[in-house]
């Protein structure tokens, strides 16, 4: 498995994967979020993205092919999206879920009401309109440890 920062090229195949994985997309351009792929073979096999708003972060759908998943490739994209996080000085990461409320919590997130959710996050196109209002928003803080 071969894990990269997504190229322009590699957007069209990205949507693809996030919509046929029942996950926003429309938003998604590759300029306002970082994102990183897991390629087998020189084929996509999975996605995870990330949008910036100085020490806090929105956490873009992370998504895995059916045929390679359970096997922890989501947990690789996810933690290079931390990573990335804790080298940009982010401090907490969001998310907003409608599916994978448990996979997260695992990963230290804990349930956030909508109301306590800063401006910034709450402006993103993926909070605003993309993702219904009964979806969880997740958040986590980041361990400046983390980074070094």
């Amino acid at each position: 498995m071969k894990y990269r920062e997504a190229k322009e090229s590699d957007i069209q195949c990205i949507r693809e994967l996030l919509y046929s994985s029942g996950l926003p997309s429309s938003d998604l351009d590759g300029q306002a979020q970082k994102i990183f792929i897991a390629e087998s073979e020189g084929k996509l096999v999975a996605t995870g993205g990330i949008e910036s708003f100085g020490g806090i972060a929105l956490i873009r759908s992370i998504a895995v092919v059916p045929e390679h998943r359970k096997i922890g490739i989501a947990n690789s994209v996810y933690q290079l999206l931390e990573e990335y996080a804790c080298n940009s000085g982010v401090e907490e990461l969001y998310l907003i879920t409608e599916s994978a409320k448990e996979y997260f919590q695992k990963l230290g997130f804990s349930e956030q009401e909508r109301k306590t959710v800063p401006c910034l996050i709450k402006q993103t196109s993926q909070f605003s309109k993309l993702c219904p209002s009964s979806a969880t928003v997740m958040s986590k803080a980041l361990s400046l440890e983390m980074a070094k």
